[in-house]
């Protein structure tokens, strides 16, 4: 199997990994429909977390949170390139 990338710009072993990672998420939310989920937080008889889709956009959202703090904090501990010279 030939590594070069093509006309697109992407390598073949490239596409095949996003491909065979598509698949494994394809799965992944096709078996997590089939389970049953226990509501873990009822108050007001909102079952927010019996969903099937409310841990993985959970997870989408908690990543997302982490990295713009992340970004924030990096911006706020910034030091000139210049700070550890000695002059």
């Amino acid at each position: 199997m030939s590594d070069e990338p093509k006309a697109s710009g992407v390598s073949t072993r490239a596409l095949i990994a996003w491909l065979v990672g598509a698949a494994v998420l394809v799965a992944i939310v096709a078996v997590d429909y089939t389970v049953h989920h226990h509501a873990h937080f009822t108050a007001d008889g909102i079952d927010v977390d019996a969903m099937p889709e409310f841990f993985p956009l959970f997870g989408l959202v908690s990543g997302f949170v982490l990295v713009l703090l992340s970004k924030t904090l990096s911006i706020a501990l910034k030091r000139k390139d210049t700070f550890y010279a000695d002059d």
